[in-house]
């Protein structure tokens, strides 16, 4: 019964939270989903607002994310083929090491911040300066996702910090990247659209007309043989379960892998899946679309319930020092497209820069909507190399190794170490090699 209880009241949240997303166009321009807005729904009736929701059903939400985490990066490369890394280094090389810059540089300021303010004036833990990156590059999902790891190293706080970071990444990514591309467009930088065309749709409500409805997802099966669905659901399950392998083999190799979350194993156990099946000639059972809908729906699940159940006391706790680190966030999102992107992007920085930006302060779908706005016929270089720097970014950063790694270098080498290392990596994206600059 707690089970039935628990989805049902998170079914009646994502209800009214879209319900809200409709009434209030404001939300809707701000592009914050409806799964978002049904867990700060959820937050206000929990134990911290109106407190009347029932105690069990608060704990199974707060349980959840950390196995919806595990099928969204289970399925994250299904269904696709993986190019290979010289094809990859052709397209999007330079876009990757700017990335890598960006990312790994949120590492930097966030443990330069902590190192030099929060820890000594604070008292923080050495763990706060991770989650720069887990929220804005990861999102909501790996902010989740990496809850159970900062309460495992001694930072409950992180759980509720971190959902904080992803929504602050968010408001900044959608905001501030329509700021940006008027800015373009005024200096010539965004040469695809002009100062008056660079503003977010008028219909933002989420609502498809019927004449522009499309089939969400294509069957490669028979259901007589079996459903589609269960198919695709299987295939994920079978990458997560590799995924465990891993985990488990890595756990016997050294005790310092008892911490270790299982979904960017998952992940790589989806790849290994992708590879075989390309390699026996049974990809095309495999339809992308369908393995997009599942993630979806596990994310929609996870976001909603993540948000609902976190710990307002532990956010308060924390708030001066959080907002210096996000302030600190901010600067280094905007300041590296303005600075870095026009340095480091051989073609199109602009709109190059502008997907890296959208993504790694929000979410992919804050990046391609912003590449939307600037580029609304496709005529830069920025989509195709986004797509192929992806296939290295998201294995290691924005909840991949890296993400799930960082915490355990912090606790174990500590925070000047770690500011170090990643520092030398940045630096070593920034200065790597590359031709001159085409626009």
């Amino acid at each position: 019964m707690p089970f039935i209880l628990a989805l049902g009241g998170l079914s009646v949240l994502m209800a009214l939270g879209f319900a809200l997303r409709l009434a209030v166009p404001a939300l809707g321009r701000l592009l914050l989903p409806a799964a978002l807005l049904a867990g700060f729904l959820g937050l206000a009736a929990g134990p911290h607002g109106l407190d009347v929701v029932p105690r069990d059903v608060m704990a199974a939400w707060a349980a959840w994310p950390a196995v919806l985490i595990n099928v969204v990066f289970g399925a994250l490369f299904l269904g696709a083929p993986v190019p290979s890394l010289t094809a990859v280094a052709r397209t999007a090389g330079p876009l990757v090491r700017f990335s890598v810059v960006n990312a790994v540089g949120q590492y930097v300021v966030g443990l330069l911040l902590t190192w030099l303010v929060l820890a000594p004036f604070f008292g923080t833990s050495p763990l706060i300066a991770c989650l720069i990156e887990v929220g804005f590059s990861g999102g909501h999902g790996t902010a989740s996702a990496m809850a159970s790891v900062f309460t495992d190293l001694g930072f409950p706080a992180g759980a509720a910090l971190g959902q904080m970071s992803a929504t602050v990444g968010l408001v900044t990514g959608v905001i501030g990247g329509v700021i940006l591309i008027q800015w373009g467009a005024r200096r010539g930088h965004a040469s695809q659209v002009t100062a008056g065309d660079a503003a977010l749709p008028q219909d933002v409500s989420g609502l498809v007309p019927p004449e522009a409805r499309r089939s969400i997802a294509t069957g490669t099966v028979s259901a007589v043989a079996i459903e589609p669905l269960t198919l695709h659901t299987v295939v994920i399950a079978l990458a997560i379960l590799l995924g465990w392998v891993l985990q488990a083999a890595l756990q016997a190799l050294h005790p310092a892998f008892n911490g270790f979350p299982l979904f960017p194993l998952a992940m790589i156990g989806g790849m290994a899946i992708q590879v075989v099946a390309e390699r026996a000639g049974i990809a095309a059972w495999f339809d992308r679309a369908t393995f997009q809908r599942l993630t979806g729906l596990a994310l929609d699940l996870l976001v909603a319930a993540a948000v609902a159940s976190m710990r307002l006391d532990l956010f308060v706790q924390h708030v001066v020092p959080f907002t210096l680190l996000m302030v600190v966030a901010i600067v280094w999102c905007v300041g590296s497209f303005l600075w870095i992107a026009p340095r480091m992007l051989p073609r199109d920085w602009f709109e190059q820069g502008l997907v890296v930006y959208g993504t790694q302060t929000g979410v992919a779908a804050v990046g391609l909507m912003l590449l939307r706005i600037a580029d609304p016929q496709n005529h830069t270089t920025a989509a195709q190399a986004f797509a192929a720097r992806s296939i290295v970014i998201s294995p290691l950063l924005g909840g991949g190794l890296i993400t799930a790694t960082m915490p355990l270098l912090v606790v174990r080498f500590g925070v000047v170490p770690m500011l170090a290392a990643s520092a030398v990596v940045t630096l070593a994206a920034w200065l790597w090699p590359t031709r001159a600059r085409a626009r």
